[in-house]
């Protein structure tokens, strides 16, 4: 088993020790963002969201890349990839009732 995650990811973005991944899980699209240490084998969370959509997931892909590089140039990057990355159809299971 992978620690890195990668093989339930449908987008993964890299730069050096950064990392942002999308994956479809039960309630929509899930994005973890972070570094790697220890040459890779050691993942550590800056932060997760969940989104129902692919529109919440790309700006949280372009803030997450802004947020780990303080770069334009790499989030217009990223986005592109993004952009160019052929999702599987996926639809999330809806929020239960509330109590």
């Amino acid at each position: 088993m992978s620690t890195t995650g990668d093989e339930h990811s449908v987008f993964i973005w890299k730069d050096f020790s950064r990392f942002v991944q999308v994956a479809p899980v039960e309630r929509g699209w899930l994005v973890l963002w972070g570094h790697f240490r220890h040459a890779g084998r050691v993942r550590d969370l800056v932060g997760q969201r969940t989104y129902a959509d692919l529109s919440g997931v790309r700006r949280r892909v372009a803030d997450s890349v802004f947020e780990l590089t303080k770069s334009s140039e790499l989030v217009a990057e990223a986005i592109i990839r993004f952009d160019r990355t052929p999702f599987p159809v996926h639809r999330a299971t809806p929020l239960p009732d509330p109590l």
